[in-house]
């Protein structure tokens, strides 16, 4: 899966800004250049690029020819967050850039809807607006539209997902590593709040933004909710659990401890952060 490769290239990306190697920040980068070749395609019939959802492991043929609907998102702010680095860890100049990959995702991101229906869903939604924010102040990057865009649908998603209270569902009917999903993104809007009122000057439309992201922190009750229910032994000794038990896990870890996924700098850490 697409989705599968950019996490492997974020997670690249935070070892070189934490250990200073840039080997992987190279290897993060001839990643995203061998899975874009891999995944990005011309449809039969059409003029438009789009990524194939799914291909054979040696990246030859397709295996799931559909989009993922936040793919192409996901890899345009993966691949920003790789070029910001490129100044800091690059040695080879154009070799590594990635401006001609990034202006392919662009172009695949033109009136897309980012709408989610699934709490996993709307979490990467939230963690991707952290990212995009973190990169108007650490890169100048001007996103302020593309932010502000993530944050509409995030709040319009959150909103209708939250309608039918899936907090009080009976445990056999909920997922954990989704439900995570959604806590990890929810201290994203935390961070994404402190970075913008500490740094308002980087985006044009901040008072908008803040509207928005005041809108989302009505919901942060929710992240320890979360957590608070599926650390509790009953809910680890369930079947739902158990067939996922692996990627429950991590999704757990990373939902009590997030600064290092969703921080792209140690430096960015909001104040009273913890490295």
């Amino acid at each position: 899966y697409y989705h599968y490769l950019t996490k492997w290239m974020h997670a690249l990306d935070r070892v070189a800004w934490v250990t200073g190697e840039a080997c992987y920040h190279q290897w993060a980068v001839e990643l995203a250049r061998a899975a874009h070749a891999g995944f990005v395609h011309v449809p039969p019939g059409e003029e438009k690029k789009r990524l194939y959802w799914k291909v054979s492991i040696d990246l030859s043929r397709p295996l799931m020819p559909a989009m993922g609907q936040h793919d192409p998102l996901d890899g345009l702010i993966t691949y920003q967050q790789l070029q910001a680095g490129i100044g800091r860890f690059g040695k080879d100049g154009g070799e590594r850039d990635l401006g001609g990959e990034i202006a392919e995702m662009v172009a695949m991101c033109e009136r897309m809807s980012w709408k989610a229906v699934d709490p996993l869903g709307i979490g990467g939604l939230l963690t991707d607006a952290c990212r995009l924010a973190q990169l108007a102040v650490l890169d100048d990057l001007p996103e302020s539209e593309r932010l502000a865009r993530l944050l509409n649908d995030s709040v319009e998603s959150l909103g209708n997902w939250a309608h039918t209270d899936p907090l009080s569902e009976p445990l056999p009917n909920r997922l954990a590593f989704r439900e995570l999903g959604l806590s990890i993104g929810l201290d994203a809007v935390r961070k994404t709040r402190d970075l913008i009122a500490r740094h308002p000057d980087n985006f044009p439309n901040h008072e908008g933004l803040e509207t928005k992201l005041a809108d989302l922190a009505q919901c942060l009750p929710w992240r320890e909710k979360i957590e608070e229910f599926w650390l509790r032994a009953s809910s680890q000794e369930s079947a739902g659990w158990l067939a996922h038990r692996e990627i429950n896990s991590v999704m757990l870890a990373t939902a009590l401890a997030p600064d290092s996924f969703l921080m792209l700098e140690n430096e960015a850490l909001p104040a009273g952060g913890t490295k």
